[in-house]
Order: C-alpha cells, then sequence, then structure tokens
C-alpha cells in the first residue's frame, strides 16, 4: 500500500501509550533510523579480509517540513518538557505506527514569491524508535 502524506500526522501525548493530540500534518519525514556503526573484530589469524561485528545505533534528531500555521507554530513553541511522538502511515495508521520519546522545536522557514510558506519542526529524540504497529 503507498504513504498517504495527506493524512501523515505528527501526535505527542504527555506519557507513552496514552491519548495522543494531533500537532499538525506533514510534508515529507526523515529517516526513522540510522545504521549502526560496524565494530573491528579483526585479530591477525585474518588471512584476507577484516571481521566485524554491530555496534550502537545513533538516534538521529528527526526533522519534518509542515506547511506554516501561526496556530501550530505557536503550540509547538510553547512545548518545553518530553514528550512521545507518534507518527503514523496511512488511514489510522494502517501503514505503520512509528514512536519514540524527545523534545520538539519549530521555526520558520524562508520563503519567495509564489511560494507556499513552510516551517521545520525537529524532533530531538531521547529514546529508540520503535514500530508499535
Amino acid at each position: 500500500m503507498a504513504l498517504t502524506t495527506a493524512i501523515t500526522t505528527l501526535k505527542s501525548s504527555p506519557n507513552q501509550g496514552g491519548v495522543y493530540t494531533k500537532i499538525t500534518d506533514i510534508v515529507n519525514y526523515p529517516d526513522l533510523g540510522a545504521s549502526p556503526s560496524k565494530l573491528d573484530t579483526t585479530d591477525l589469524t585474518q588471512p584476507k579480509y577484516k571481521t566485524s561485528t554491530l555496534g550502537l545505533q545513533e538516534i538521529p534528531d528527526l526533522t519534518f517540513d509542515c506547511n506554516y500555521d501561526k496556530t501550530v507554530y505557536d503550540t509547538i513553541s510553547a512545548m518545553t518538557s518530553t514528550y512521545w511522538f507518534h507518527l503514523e502511515f496511512g488511514v489510522d495508521g494502517a501503514d505503520g505506527i512509528f514512536e519514540w520519546s524527545g523534545q520538539i522545536s519549530v521555526f520558520a522557514n524562508g520563503a519567495g514569491a509564489d511560494e507556499i510558506r513552510k516551517m521545520t519542526v525537529t524532533v530531538s529524540t531521547s529514546t529508540a524508535i520503535t514500530k508499535t504497529a
């Protein structure tokens, strides 16, 4: 099933598994993870190739582009605590739901003539991003 970006929403809740409140519809979304580092396990018995094992995964800051809305901008600007976030794809999350904890911020993007004004929402993650459905 294709991603339906028109109804992809970023939601928040003061606690995990609580009632999530819609923050805003998003225009695009970032990668929801990163490749883990590779730890070198090569020793002197290796005749030709290096060996490795997977290490830790970086928890990225997530940036979302949104159409500018003064009310949404003001709401996000007032969110100063750590919240649980919920990103759903498809109708009611039918194509997947991802959750994580973090802090949110927003800034208005520059624009020119005949352009829609945008804003960027950034969530600094403090937990792993998990797929819940």
